[in-house]
């Protein structure tokens, strides 16, 4: 055969898997992103775009080897084991998304009907302004500097928690992934016993002897 024509293939192949993941990773991660997380706090439009890829990206990773999972443990003894990672993953994936709720209320102020991400430490006139008006909460505080956090903390340190946020934030989407499509394989393995009853079996028919 040739070698060319092997290599042709496969690139179809890939082609084609590559495109199945890409369409159910924009699903999920749209789905994800819509009904549970708002975009990262923080990050301008074109910053959010490239967050939204990444975790779009790691989406269809986690899609792919899910799925070369499913080809290999599809039996129905391995119900409970996909039933275990689901419930670990619903576990792990609710735990971060409430981190990731924490941290945005701890490192965020409101400013003008949006979230702006505050910093640690201080500017000088930052700090000299703090310790004057000692009273002020941070959403104050940036109002008097007219949402310029930049003014009031370290950009670098602002930049910290952004990028923290962000991290948080993508993590969230494939740990929901994995809840999701090990729910479904559960559910799918566990059904192939009940399938196998419902067959119907085949008639044995028996045929009387005539009396003599």
């Amino acid at each position: 055969m040739n070698p060319r024509s092997e290599n042709s293939r496969w690139l179809q192949t890939a082609r084609k898997s590559w495109l199945l993941l890409a369409q159910g990773a924009l699903w999920l991660a749209g789905i994800l992103g819509g009904f549970l997380l708002p975009p990262p706090v923080g990050v301008s439009a074109a910053d959010e775009k490239i967050w939204l890829r990444l975790g779009q990206f790691i989406v269809a990773v986690v899609l792919g080897l899910e799925i070369l999972a499913a080809r290999r443990w599809n039996q129905p003894r391995h119900s409970l084991r996909w039933g275990a990672v689901a419930l670990l993953a619903l576990v792990i994936s609710v735990g971060a998304f409430f981190r990731y709720q924490q941290l945005t209320l701890g490192w965020t102020a409101n400013y003008n009907e949006s979230k702006v991400v505050v910093g640690t430490e201080f500017t000088s006139q930052g700090r000299t302004f703090a310790e004057a008006n000692p009273k002020l909460s941070t959403d104050e505080l940036v109002f008097k500097f007219a949402g310029k956090t930049g003014d009031i903390w370290a950009s670098q340190s602002i930049d910290r928690r952004r990028l923290t946020l962000a991290a948080v934030y993508v993590s969230c989407l494939p740990l929901f992934t994995i809840c999701l499509i090990a729910l479904v394989q559960a559910m799918q393995s566990g059904d192939r016993p009940a399938a196998r009853k419902t067959r119907t079996q085949p008639t044995v028919t028996v045929e009387k002897k005539s009396g003599s």
